[in-house]
């Protein structure tokens, strides 16, 4: 028998990639124990129009990676023991998370046949697209109190009330939050370790990033224009510091001399080069 194929993560897991020319074989090897995860990809062997075979392993199943949006997925809501769930959405099943009272990782689109996340309570890392609120923030999330990192792309959120629940929060991401306009509510934690923003252009406020004294890496890419980094002087255990396609206007960057770390691109009126801080 050849060998089964597996998609490696950062996290140095493995999930089994599911071969639909020797989908028996995957079943039994999963049923005997030898995997919990797995992931369902056209491009990586999969290629019948459906996926009823997860009934067979409804009951052993932990995680589920499945990019693709072609199959009718309503049978994912039996899936009652998943801790991991990856998956587009299709724009027709509707998918109740209160489903999953284990799950630890979720990734996907939020729609409004995405249902049940505020029971999600188990939730450390959870990544959306297309996040939207009817209060244009984030306090639909602050129930999630055992949150550690939060991506989310594509977002119409204005501000981050709801973020200070997040009392265990160490990452969070924003990419294209163009209605962004201000990051004020980060100043109440006090356990975020990392934050990058990329094509956030419209927020105002980005000094109050000094008031954020627990950040050690900190990412602000074409975010448009910011006067001064003189908030960086704040941040005492800042180890890596990046502002790639975001203008500093005052040109001052000796606020960021003695981090580890600092990356931009080189622009004329600058008080530095990027070779200035390579070691």
């Amino acid at each position: 028998m050849h060998r089964f194929k597996f998609q490696n993560e950062i996290d140095g897991s493995k999930k089994l990639i599911i071969e639909s020319s020797r989908l028996e074989d995957c079943i039994k090897y999963i049923l005997d124990g030898n995997t919990k995860s797995i992931t369902i990809n056209c491009f990586q062997g999969y290629s019948l129009d459906n996926i009823d075979f997860l009934k067979e392993i409804s009951e052993v199943i932990e995680g589920l990676h499945l990019p693709e949006t072609k199959f009718d997925i309503e049978i994912i809501n039996s899936l009652h023991k998943l801790r991991f769930l990856g998956f587009a959405d299709n724009k027709k099943n509707t998918i109740d998370l209160s489903n999953f009272p284990k799950i630890e990782i979720l990734a996907t689109n939020y729609s409004s046949r995405l249902i049940g996340l505020e029971t999600c309570i188990t939730l450390n890392n959870l990544t959306l697209t297309g996040f939207n609120s009817k209060h244009d923030n984030l306090s639909e999330l602050s129930q999630l109190i055992y949150l550690k990192e939060l991506n989310l792309f594509k977002t119409g959120i204005k501000d981050l009330k709801g973020i200070e629940a997040l009392s265990k929060l160490e990452k969070l991401e924003i990419f294209d939050a163009n209605k962004l306009k201000t990051i004020a509510s980060l100043t109440s934690l006090f356990s975020i370790k990392e934050l990058r923003l990329q094509k956030c252009k419209n927020i105002d406020d980005l000094h109050l990033l000094g008031e954020v004294k627990s950040l050690r890496k900190l990412i602000i890419t074409e975010c448009g224009e910011i006067k001064s980094l003189d908030f960086i002087e704040k941040l005492e255990n800042l180890d890596f510091l990046s502002f790639w396609d975001t203008t500093i206007l005052d040109g001052n960057l000796n606020f960021c001399e003695g981090i580890n770390f600092v990356g931009f691109k080189d622009k004329k009126g600058y008080s530095h080069k990027v070779s200035d801080f390579r070691k």
